[in-house]
């Protein structure tokens, strides 16, 4: 009989000993949350796991996840270079090595005779990682510079794809894909259930009690299932910290973080016949603020916030003097990479990102705002 796609999880993920969890730097809550109750759980059962998201900046909201400083936004060296050296005739007596005009020389000295070309091979090892687990993203592109540089990886790698959303593009070789949830943490809890059911701890539970809250924002969303309240009463037995992650995800606020919302809500501006809302932060808001990059996407969800009647959404922001950051949430019927296109953005269709060098905010905002007036119809 075959396995269905569940089981499928499982069973790769029992064989794998070394794994890679990545997402889309442009998520947030959810995707952070899920990966991390993976590496937890995972790593219980003695695989070693890393958590990479390229280009990702941790949002001061999720810093009391347990083990989300260990998410990085760069991947090491995936393969080694292996060069094999015949000892079959002569043993080794000296091995030294030194660079010289950017050549690395190894030097081998044979405690008989000489070593020749027909004695050394070359090869690459296997990849650092035999399974990749994707979350919360819609497809690899999505991934950024961690899959455009690593293709090959990926392409000869066995990818299970957790997802949500109706635009996840199936691209694993296992895909726990389902339209009936409203987070990634109801399939990843499901799927650790299903692995183990003893697997569970208060800090995986924990970091899956944030991705509903988050993706719900609070089990307000209309998307809100009896099962995933279940779930989420199940966690908190378990021993999910609900306190701890209700303070930290609505009730605390540093008062940078409030200055620079006020900063960016104060210039927010809008063309209600395209539903286009956008506002900028200059260099000057982030040094007055005391806040940094990770702030933002609190500064985003604030502007969802209060314009409830907005389809698309842009924040500009130049974090330093000479380029100016984009970043843009579609409307419903816009595709958020086309919208940039010119722009060498990253991202996927909801989301996405890019930079203009050497441009000020106000420069970028003349800039994008018209080619957006362009593509977005007005309401007849």
């Amino acid at each position: 009989m075959a396995l269905n796609e569940q089981q499928q999880a499982k069973d790769v993920l029992n064989r794998a000993q070394r794994v890679l969890v990545t997402f889309a730097a442009q998520r947030q809550g959810d995707a952070v949350a899920s990966a991390l109750a993976l590496q937890h759980a995972l790593e219980k059962l003695g695989k070693r796991v890393d958590v990479v998201s390229a280009g990702f900046i941790l949002p001061g909201s999720l810093k009391f996840l347990p083990g989300a400083k260990r998410i990085t936004g760069l991947v090491g060296s995936l393969r080694k270079f292996i060069i094999s050296v015949n000892l079959e005739h002569s043993e080794l007596q000296d091995l030294s090595y030194g660079v010289e005009n950017n050549k690395l020389n190894v030097y081998l000295t044979p405690k008989q005779g000489s070593f020749g070309a027909a004695d050394v091979t070359t090869r690459s090892s296997d990849f650092t990682y035999d399974l990749i687990v994707v979350v919360d993203s819609p497809d690899l592109a999505s991934l950024g510079e961690l899959f455009q540089n690593n293709t090959e990886f990926f392409y000869q790698t066995t990818i299970v794809n957790i997802d949500h959303a109706p635009t996840n593009e199936q691209f694993g070789q296992v895909n726990i894909v389902n339209l009936n949830v409203p987070s990634t943490a109801d399939l990843v809890f499901d799927l650790l259930e299903d692995l183990d059911p003893h697997i569970m701890n208060e800090d995986i539970a924990t970091c899956l009690l944030t991705g509903l809250t988050a993706a719900t924002r609070s089990f307000k969303s209309n998307q809100v299932t009896p099962d995933t309240l279940s779930r989420a009463a199940k966690l908190v037995s378990l021993g999910a910290r609900r306190e701890e992650v209700v303070t930290h995800l609505y009730r605390t606020k540093q008062l940078p973080t409030l200055k620079l919302w006020g900063r960016a809500l104060a210039r927010l501006k809008s063309d209600s016949q395209r539903k286009l809302v956008w506002s900028l932060l200059q260099p000057d808001d982030f040094v007055k603020s005391g806040a940094g990059e990770e702030e933002l996407s609190g500064v985003i969800d604030e502007l969802i916030v209060n314009a409830p009647e907005a389809g698309t959404i842009v924040l500009l922001y130049e974090p330093s003097a000479g380029s100016t950051n984009i970043f843009l949430q579609a409307g419903p019927g816009q595709h958020a990479l086309d919208l940039l296109k010119p722009f060498g953005p990253t991202g996927d269709r909801h989301r996405a990102q890019a930079k203009l060098q050497g441009k000020s905010v106000l420069e970028t905002e003349k800039i994008i705002v018209e080619r957006l007036k362009e593509l977005i119809r007005p309401l007849e």
